[in-house]
């Protein structure tokens, strides 16, 4: 099972979108500056999108949600979660 995430840091500046079949190894590679794309990020907040059973298919929702209509669908989203 791979599980596609998004990070945000703590000034809402910054985003990242990746995948993993290990969320909680790769979160913590994350947090230990180990990923060269957020090293940079500081304090971050982290949230799971989905959940796929194939890499393939982790790689192609990856790709999505890295799109400008998978962003933009995103925000929406947590736009609304943040109103409730």
């Amino acid at each position: 099972m791979y599980q596609i995430y998004w990070l945000i840091n703590q000034k809402k500046t910054k985003t990242y979108i990746g995948f993993s079949n290990n969320l909680q190894k790769r979160l913590k590679e994350h947090r230990n500056k180990k990923v060269n794309s957020t090293k940079a990020f500081g304090v971050f907040s982290a949230y799971m999108i989905e959940e796929v059973n194939s890499l393939n298919k982790a790689r192609v929702r990856e790709k999505y949600w890295k799109s400008s209509a998978g962003r933009k669908k995103l925000k929406l989203c947590f736009q609304k979660i943040k109103n409730i």
